[in-house]
This record gives C-alpha cells, sequence and structure tokens, in this order.
C-alpha cells in the first residue's frame, strides 16, 4: 500500500534550508575574493608608477600644462571614468582598473569600450581575465574582425581651393587588412563639424575652438569619394613603417575614441596633432607629439613622421577632376564643348561619325564626355537610370575606336607634400619708398602666400595668419609697424568648360597706407571681394576681381570711408624656381573720404633651395595727385 505524505520529505526540506543559506555566502566570498585581487592590482600599479608612464599620457591625450601638471586635449566627459580624470592621471588610472573588476553597464563592459587601455594594463598589472566579470566585446570583435588590420597608411588629401575649412589640407588614416583592394579598408579621421563658408566666420571660430572635433572610422572608400571625387583633392598615401601588433594597439586606441569629441583649433589641436597621438599609441616612445611645435599643419605631420623614418615612399591618387583636367589640356575649345554637351545630354555620342577629326581625337572627346558622366553621378547631378542612359551610349560609341595609346593620358606626378616649404616665414630686407631707404622685418607664421613657391602647395591658395612686418626708416629713425594681417585669404581657381568655381579673397587686419595727403597712415582694413580666374597661356592663373575695402582710422577724412575697386592679377610659376605676380588694382572712396587710388606691382619670387628665397618686389601707386614708387628685396627663411 503507497501512502501520500502531508509534507515534502525532511531531506528535501534541509536541502532547501541550505541552499538558502549558502548562497548568500558563495555571493559574499565571490567578492571577498574579488576586492583583495583589486586592491593588490591597485597597489601593484601605483609601485610600477604606471599613470607616469608615457603611454598612458598617450592613450588619455595628456599634456603638460603651464603650471606644471598635466591635463588631457580631450574635454569630453565620455572619455573619462574619474570625475576629475581629465586633470589628474592617477586618478583615472585607478577608476579604469576598478572599472574592470565591476559587471559590464548597459552590456558594455570597460574592456570593451576602452581597449587599448585594458590591453596595456592587463599586461603590464599581470591581470588575469578568469578574475573578471564575465563579458563579451561583439559589437568591437565584428568590426575589428571586418578590418583585419594588418599595416596602416598616412592619407594626405590637398587643400580644397574653394573652402577655407580645407586649403591646408587634411590627414587621416587608414587600416589595411588582407584585402588587394584598399577601397574597402578603413578610415581614421578626426575633423571639425562646420557648415560655415565665410572665410572671417570660420577663421574666428577655428581660431578661438569654437567648434567641436570629432573622432570616426568609416570605411575608406566613402573619404576616396568625399575628397578624390566630390572634391576634386588629389591623394598623397604613405605607408606607416608599423608591425601588425602596433597596427592593432591603434586600432584599438581608434574604437576608444570614436564619437569623442574635443575642441579644434586651426594651428594645433586639429587633424594633424590628434593624428599624431594615434600614431603614438601604436609606438608611444616615438614622441611625436612633442615635436609638434606651438602650430601644427598636415604637412608638419608628414614631416615629423618623416624625420622619425615612419614613411615609405608616397603613393600619387589623382582625383577625378584631375584626371579630366588633363584630358582637356589635350583638346581644343571646341572639342572640348562637344565632349560636354554629350555629357549634359544635349548631343548624342554619334555626331561624331559626320566629325572631320582623327580618331584619337574623337577617343579622347568620348573618354572626356564619360568621365564626366561618372562625375555627375557621384555629384548627384543625375539618377542611376538618366547615367546608365548616357554612359552606355557613350560606351558604346567608344568601343568602336578601338584601345588607346597606353601614355595618352599619362599624368605629370606634382612634387610631393613633403618637398614643399615649411609653414612658418621670417623675411629680412628692405627697400625705398618715396625715395627713402628703410629696412624690414617680416613674420608670416603661417602658411602660404600667394607668391610663395608652388612645391607641394596647392596652385592659386594663399591663406596667411597673423602676417605681421615691421618697418624701419632710415631717414626719420622711426620703426613703425607696417601691417598685421589677422587673416588673409586669396582663393583663385581657374574656370573652364566643365567646372566654374568662383574665386574670392578676405583680409583683415592693420595696413600702413597712403591717404589723400599723400602721406601714410596706420589704418584699419578690411578688404573683401569676389570674380573669375582662368588658365593663362604659360600655364598660370588670371583673375579678375571685384572688390569692396573698408578703412577706419588717422588720415581718413570722416575716419571711416568704403571704396568700390577693381582688381587685375596674373599668377605664373615660370620655373621651377622662379614665380612671378603682376596685378594693377584701384578703388574710389567717396563715402567719408575723397581718395582714388591705382596701383601696378610686380612680385617676383626666386627659389634657392627648400626652405630659402628671395622675393624682389617693384610697385608704382597714385593716390589723388601723389605719385608713390617702392621697390624692395627680401630674403626669405621657412621653418
Amino acid at each position: 500500500m503507497i501512502f501520500s505524505l502531508p509534507f515534502p520529505p525532511l531531506s528535501l526540506l534541509l536541502s532547501l534550508l541550505l541552499s538558502i543559506s549558502v548562497c548568500p555566502i558563495f555571493s559574499a566570498q565571490a567578492k571577498a575574493e574579488t576586492e583583495p585581487h583589486m586592491d593588490s592590482i591597485l597597489v601593484r600599479a601605483g609601485q610600477l608608477k604606471l599613470d607616469e608612464e608615457r603611454t598612458w599620457e598617450v592613450l588619455l591625450h595628456y599634456t603638460k600644462t603651464y603650471g606644471g601638471g598635466y591635463k588631457s586635449r580631450i574635454d569630453d566627459g565620455k572619455f573619462f571614468l574619474a570625475p576629475n580624470g581629465r586633470t589628474d592621471k592617477k586618478a583615472e588610472l585607478e577608476a579604469t582598473v576598478k572599472s574592470f573588476f565591476k559587471t559590464a553597464k548597459d552590456g558594455e563592459h570597460t574592456a570593451c569600450r576602452f581597449p587599448a587601455r585594458y590591453e596595456w594594463l592587463k599586461e603590464k598589472l599581470w591581470i588575469d581575465p578568469a578574475q573578471l566579470p564575465a563579458f563579451t566585446c561583439s559589437e568591437k570583435d565584428k568590426i575589428f574582425k571586418e578590418v583585419g588590420a594588418k599595416s596602416a597608411v598616412l592619407v594626405f588629401p590637398v587643400g580644397h581651393i574653394n573652402s577655407p575649412a580645407s586649403m591646408f589640407g587634411h590627414t587621416l588614416l587608414r587600416i589595411d587588412g588582407s584585402s588587394q583592394s584598399n577601397l574597402v579598408s578603413y578610415a581614421a579621421n578626426y575633423a571639425a563639424i562646420t557648415t560655415d563658408s565665410n572665410g572671417l566666420v570660420y577663421a574666428w571660430k577655428g581660431l578661438f575652438g569654437l567648434y567641436q572635433g570629432f573622432y570616426s572610422i568609416n570605411p575608406y572608400y566613402l573619404k576616396v569619394k568625399e575628397y578624390n571625387d566630390l572634391e576634386h583633392r588629389d591623394m598623397w598615401e604613405y605607408r606607416l613603417k608599423l608591425s601588425e601588433d602596433e597596427v592593432r594597439r591603434m586600432l584599438n586606441h581608434i574604437w576608444e575614441l570614436q564619437n569623442i569629441h574635443s575642441p579644434y583649433y586651426f594651428f594645433d589641436e586639429n587633424c594633424s596633432y590628434n593624428l599624431l597621438f594615434l600614431i603614438e599609441s601604436a609606438r608611444p616612445e616615438l614622441h611625436l607629439t612633442d615635436r609638434a611645435g606651438i602650430f601644427v599643419l598636415p604637412t608638419n605631420t608628414i614631416n615629423i613622421a618623416m624625420e622619425k623614418g615612419l614613411l615609405e615612399s608616397a603613393r600619387y591618387r589623382p582625383s577625378q577632376g584631375t584626371r579630366i583636367r588633363k584630358i582637356l589640356s589635350l583638346l581644343d575649345r571646341a572639342d572640348q564643348q562637344l565632349a560636354f554637351n554629350m555629357a549634359m545630354g544635349t548631343k548624342t555620342p554619334e555626331v561624331l561619325r559626320g566629325v572631320d577629326r582623327a580618331d584619337v581625337i574623337k577617343i579622347k572627346v568620348l573618354d572626356l564626355a564619360a568621365e564626366f558622366v561618372q562625375f555627375r553621378l557621384s555629384r548627384e547631378e543625375i539618377d542611376k537610370t538618366a547615367y546608365s542612359g548616357l554612359y552606355l551610349k557613350i560606351l558604346a560609341e567608344r568601343s568602336r575606336l578601338g584601345a588607346a595609346p597606353d601614355d595618352l593620358y599619362k599624368l605629370r606626378e606634382p612634387s610631393t607634400p613633403e618637398t614643399g616649404h615649411r609653414t612658418t616665414r621670417v623675411s629680412v630686407g628692405g627697400g625705398i619708398r618715396k625715395g627713402e631707404p628703410y629696412g624690414e622685418v617680416r613674420l608670416q607664421p603661417e602658411f602660404h602666400a600667394l607668391l610663395d613657391p608652388d612645391q607641394g602647395y596647392l596652385r592659386g591658395a594663399q591663406i596667411k595668419f597673423l602676417d605681421t612686418a615691421l618697418k624701419y626708416n632710415f631717414s626719420t629713425d622711426k620703426l613703425q609697424l607696417r601691417y598685421l594681417h589677422v587673416i588673409d585669404i586669396f582663393s583663385i581657381a581657374p574656370r573652364d568648360v566643365f567646372f566654374k568655381p568662383k574665386s574670392w579673397k578676405v583680409n583683415a587686419g592693420l595696413e600702413r597706407e597712403a591717404m589723400a595727403s599723400g602721406e601714410d597712415h596706420l589704418i584699419g582694413r578690411l578688404n573683401t571681394g569676389g570674380g573669375y580666374a582662368y588658365d593663362s597661356p604659360f600655364n598660370g592663373i588670371m583673375y579678375l576681381f571685384g572688390e569692396v575695402d573698408i578703412n577706419g582710422g588717422g588720415g581718413i577724412r570722416a575716419g571711416v570711408t568704403v571704396g568700390p575697386g577693381i582688381s587685375i592679377g596674373d599668377v605664373e610659376q615660370l620655373t621651377d624656381w622662379w614665380k612671378l605676380h603682376l596685378s594693377a588694382r584701384g578703388f574710389i572712396y567717396k563715402v567719408g573720404d575723397d581718395r582714388h587710388s591705382l596701383k601696378f606691382s610686380l612680385g617676383q619670387n626666386f627659389r634657392l633651395s627648400r626652405n630659402n628665397s628671395i622675393n624682389i618686389e617693384c610697385s608704382q601707386e597714385f593716390v589723388n595727385s601723389h605719385s608713390i614708387p617702392e621697390a624692395s628685396i627680401f630674403w626669405n627663411h621657412y621653418f
């Protein structure tokens, strides 16, 4: 007979009681075991003084302050685990170690969020991952598997003539995997978020860190499309001499910086300076940021890495715009227009069959039309349906003519960026103005003047900040400020059948100018204007601008005056060592003054070496009834 019991067996009750009492004991025991381990790790970190090591400074972007302490160049609170982590290296290190022993927050453990910190501290402090809370880094591991980091490349897109934000050029890093095509690689980038196109606004915000710079990692083909195709910017690629392990360390740090922001400054905390931190994260003992100096520009990054022996030879990637202009240069105006009409769909490719042209000319016309149709698609000027119709018709006609000669469109590779002059210039010289001799010292802190040698720089671009000249008049025994240009941008972009950019300029600061009396006075000036530029027959650039000149200060009848004006000029790089700028400017000031001026100028630059040149300048100015001749000679040294 089987009896049913009204209560559970005694053994079962005992088991339940034991489980209830033992679980908290086990939990407390696990915590007790973890804390001593963490405490011993922290003690070891203090004994080793890891917070003083170069690697920790690089990973947190710490630099010395004038007060003798340290402060991170990053101000985004998301980047720090200690409340005072931006200024306290030791507190941030301790907070980071402690976070390793905490359960993942919102599904992301610190080791996944900051893999470069984790890997370095794990190695230095002999941290046993088995004694940490269990975690998985699924998102990071997936991306890293896609990247497959094997090597790294420093990429330099040259300046963009019509954008003040891009005249300096840019630098980014490409992380290559095992694929033979680097277009499927990933690119690490730091850039300011800005939509300002006004040169003055951009300069003001950029000088005082009013833009936020963000780190990002994206497929490289998107950057090629952005710079190479959409903005007509040639690109230079320098493979870095880093091991596979060093590249992985760099990638770990890039991951940490994703969507982290910091103030963006023109001259120091910009894309180039922050890129040095990324390279240093692979090999901290390089001390690249220590070599950066007060100003850091994209070409400086190349020079610093080159001096450290980090770069292989440059590889040139011409833009689509460069390829189009090459074919343009091989055709006369009528054939250029015919190719343009085909690309716009107003002429059919078959029209060439009735044209008396050599086959090689027809090939050029059709290839030019095909390139421009592709360009229109990349800029989303036409949809894919319209593109397919145009492109296939051009290709069908092109196939009838056979292959083109191999060297038909061979591009002459320009000078590499590192062959250009350094970006700070000091000039010493003198001259005669109105019959009075003078000596003068000029300092151009950054970057490139229109008369400076073109090697390694963007043709037709001038961008200078705080350009200053002090003049000593030997006749009057006086030292005077000749000028102080806070900002001076001159962008002359040649137009052609296919591309029609506008040229523009802006200059703001102080300048000593001849007034209605014929005497020189120091005035405040804001000069701006715009117009058109075209290629000259000698491979230079000719321009015509309409301008507005606003003056304020002594020698002006009402204290302030506004004058419309016009300027015309021609900039020619005649040889590798000889460059000239011929110009004429005229203004009429009737509002607030009674003055008119006309000035003819000829400036010549003779390149002696990469960082030395001679300027010879002469001018003849007419202000009302006064004639003001001037001639000068200067030695320029770039550093």
